[in-house]
C-alpha cells in the first residue's frame, strides 16, 4: 500500500510540474522573428519580391537600400495601395508622393526641395519601421571565359550558370548543377540543354536553332523556376 501511495504521489507531482511548465511557457513572450537578409541584390532579383510569391519576403528599395516590408503586406502586398513599390526602387515615387511606375527610380533630378524633404521624412519612417536587409548592386558583366571559372572547381567562388544570357548564382543548388550533379552545368550557358532537357555538355549553348514550341516551352519553365529560386547577378557579354 505504501508503494502505491509513493507511485501515486510521484505521478501527481509529475503532472503538477508539467502543468506548471506549460503555464510558464504560455506566459513567455514569443520569440523574435528571424530576420531575412538578402545582402547584395540586383534590380532583376529585387523585382521578384513583390508579395506574389509567398515564399519570399516583400521588399522595397530606397536610395539603393533594401527593406523588408512583409509585415505591412496590407499596404505593399498584391492588390494593395503601395504594391507598385514592392520589388522596385521607389525613392523618386516617395519624394513625389506618386503611384506612377515611371517614378519608381532612384533618380531625384528635378525634385523640389519640398519633395526631397518629404522623401527624408518617409525614409526616416521606413528605417524606424522595417529591417534593412540588403543593398541594390549593379548587374555584373561576365564573358563566357569568366563564367567558366564559376564551375564549382574553386570552392572560394560562387557557382554560376547562364540561361539566354542571364547569369544566376546557383551555389544553393550545387548538388544539382555542380560537377557531381545530374545537370553538371555550372560555369556554362545552358539554354539549349534545358530546352532539350539534356544532360549532355555538348548541348550547353544559347543556340536555339531548330527547336520547336515544346522545347521552347520547356526552356521557359526552366527560366521561371530559376527566376523564382536563384538570384540573378549579371549578364553574359561577348568575349572581347
Amino acid at each position: 500500500m505504501d508503494w502505491v501511495a509513493i507511485v501515486g504521489g510521484l505521478i501527481i507531482a509529475y503532472l503538477l510540474h508539467a502543468i506548471y511548465q506549460a503555464w510558464k511557457e504560455s506566459k513567455a513572450p514569443p520569440p523574435e522573428p528571424t530576420k531575412w537578409m538578402v545582402g547584395d541584390i540586383t534590380e532583376l532579383t529585387l523585382a521578384s519580391h513583390t508579395g506574389y510569391d509567398w515564399s519570399k519576403p516583400t521588399l522595397i528599395a530606397v536610395k539603393g537600400v533594401v527593406y523588408d516590408v512583409s509585415k505591412s503586406n496590407d499596404q505593399y502586398g498584391p492588390g494593395k495601395q503601395y504594391n507598385l513599390y514592392a520589388g522596385r526602387e521607389c525613392a523618386r515615387a516617395l519624394a513625389k508622393d506618386s503611384l506612377n511606375i515611371e517614378d519608381c527610380t532612384d533618380d531625384l533630378e528635378g525634385c523640389s526641395e519640398e519633395q526631397l524633404q518629404r522623401l527624408e521624412q518617409r525614409l526616416a519612417h521606413i528605417r524606424a519601421e522595417y529591417d534593412e536587409v540588403g543593398k541594390v548592386v549593379p548587374m555584373a558583366q561576365l564573358s563566357l571565359q569568366q563564367l567558366a571559372r564559376h564551375d564549382g572547381s574553386d570552392p572560394a567562388l560562387p557557382m554560376l550558370l547562364s540561361i539566354r544570357g542571364v547569369v544566376y548564382d546557383i551555389t544553393a543548388g550545387k548538388q544539382f548543377y555542380g560537377p557531381d550533379g545530374i545537370y553538371p552545368f555550372a560555369g556554362r550557358e545552358v539554354a539549349r540543354a534545358f530546352a532539350l532537357i539534356s544532360t549532355e555538355l555538348a548541348d550547353c549553348s544559347d543556340d536555339l536553332t531548330g527547336l520547336g514550341p515544346v522545347e521552347l516551352d520547356a526552356l521557359r519553365d526552366w527560366e521561371a523556376k530559376f527566376n523564382s529560386k536563384y538570384p540573378i547577378i549579371g549578364r553574359l557579354v561577348k568575349d572581347s
